[in-house]
């Protein structure tokens, strides 16, 4: 019996998900072997040990189906060495890796393939990393009138060798599901830059703190999901049940589903705390910070009343990815609203080209434009912000914000995790389809009946 049908066996998983479990915990020892044996070598030597361990984790999972990142990774490094720094360069990097990535989507959608571990679920980081660096080699090219600093802290001026960009797309710490991590970070954490080994206290205590965390909300998961699994909402008994009632289940399996998300990056991002590659300096009160990949706020995305909040608390390198690369590069179309709706399209297919994806996200856009029109209202109904209440008034506000966002988040939520039309139709219409017309009824009052309570008087003019 191998390790993978072991853990499968005592942890009730199917053969993939085991597997993808004993590859998530197999890059701590090779961070460990890194750290002890690695760290202060040649450059040259530490690309090789990522770019082979991580390639041997991905093969651990996938199999032969390892060609399809290998050939995007050989392709990308030819386009590059031949025009990487280009607009060109970007332009076919883009059509390349997503292009590929794309059909796979189609391939397995056509197949009936869904809720499956495959070749797609890694390539979705690989995906981002190459075309990132397709624009950091841009940047490195234009005047520095022209860049934000976002884009001088990630611009790259050489082209990175074969093995080098091995060792990035195969970093064993984000090749299953991320953190996303710019070429630049890995670059200067691989020569040496990042930070000084010899100077700078050990990532070891932080490391193994995400670990724990990560483990121990693994453990709440399974106990849990016994309980609120995600097949509650679609299930027949569901419907028996009063609304308010589906309503709270929907919430609990919710969260309880989102903790498996959250599992598998605290885990990862605690095998690359111990390596050191998180390093993102040092805080206002002298200590180092190792959390500069880490993918989620865990105070602020269960403390959060708004869903801004949410959004900003949770995948968070992905976000950032997203707002460097796509959102803030839409700047000529002069709309931020037109800018945030190409972006969630970019995000929906990223992700897949079922029919959840593309309601989950679509509806993300309209709850966040509906968020921040009923904020303004709210703040000139009441005439202020929620800080310049008394305490019981703003007590009362805000648990009544959180249970409003735990209401509206969740649904979105079981689209994106039931992805076929039928369970999403099952499950919306369970639910009376509440998100949708929460936001159609609120944009028609909010531009209708209570368009002036929000307009602005004029000034009266002197007589």
């Amino acid at each position: 019996m191998g390790v993978s049908d072991f853990v499968g066996e005592k942890l009730g998983l199917s053969e993939p998900s085991a597997r993808f479990l004993v590859a998530l915990y197999a890059a701590y020892p090779v961070s460990i072997v890194y750290r002890l044996l690695l760290a202060q070598q040649h450059p040259r030597i530490k690309n090789v040990y990522l770019s082979l361990s991580g390639m041997a984790i991905a093969y651990y999972i996938l199999g032969t189906n390892v060609w399809h990142s290998a050939a995007d990774v050989l392709a990308v490094y030819l386009l590059l060495s031949v025009c990487g720094g280009t607009l060109v360069s970007v332009v076919l990097t883009w059509i390349l890796v997503m292009g590929h990535m794309m059909c796979g989507y189609v391939v397995a959608a056509m197949s009936g393939e869904i809720h499956q571990i495959s070749w797609r679920i890694p390539h979705c980081v690989l995906v981002l990393k190459l075309i990132g660096l397709s624009y950091n080699l841009y940047d490195a090219r234009k005047k520095e009138s022209e860049l934000s600093v976002d884009m001088k802290n990630t611009a790259v001026a050489e082209a990175p060798s074969l093995i080098e960009l091995a060792g990035f797309s195969y970093f064993h710490g984000s090749v299953l599901a991320g953190p996303q991590l710019s070429f630049r970070r890995y670059r200067d954490f691989v020569n040496g830059d990042l930070f000084d080994w010899n100077k700078t206290p050990s990532s070891v205590p932080a490391g193994v703190q995400r670990l724990l965390v990560g483990v121990a909300l693994s453990a709440l998961y399974s106990l849990l999901n016994q309980w609120f699994p995600l097949s509650t909402v679609i299930s027949d008994q569901f419907n028996d049940h009063v609304f308010p009632m589906r309503v709270l289940l929907m919430v609990a399996c919710g969260k309880v589903a989102l903790w498996r998300y959250i599992t598998v990056w605290l885990i990862a991002e605690g095998s690359c705390i111990l390596t050191g590659i998180s390093y993102n300096g040092v805080d206002k009160s002298g200590s180092v910070d190792w959390y500069g990949l880490s993918n989620i706020h865990l105070l602020k995305a269960e403390t959060s009343i708004t869903l801004q909040g949410i959004v900003e608390s949770f995948n968070i390198n992905t976000n950032k990815w997203i707002a460097l690369y796509v959102f803030k590069r839409l700047r000529f179309l002069g709309s931020k609203t037109l800018s945030l709706l190409i972006s969630l399209t970019f995000v929906s297919l990223w992700h897949g080209v079922w029919p959840g994806y593309a309601l989950c996200f679509s509806l993300e856009f309209m709850l966040l434009f509906a968020e921040r029109s009923f904020i303004s209202f709210m703040k000139r109904l009441l005439g202020g912000t929620l800080s310049e209440f008394s305490l019981p008034l703003r007590a009362l506000l805000t648990l009544a914000a959180f249970i409003l966002r735990n209401i509206v988040l969740f649904y979105p939520l079981m689209l994106f995790m039931l992805l076929s039309w039928d369970l999403c139709f099952k499950f919306m219409s369970s639910v009376y389809f509440m998100d949708h017309i929460i936001v159609i009824v609120w944009c028609f009052l909010f531009y209708t009946v209570l368009a002036n309570v929000i307009r602005k008087p004029k000034p009266k003019k002197d007589e």
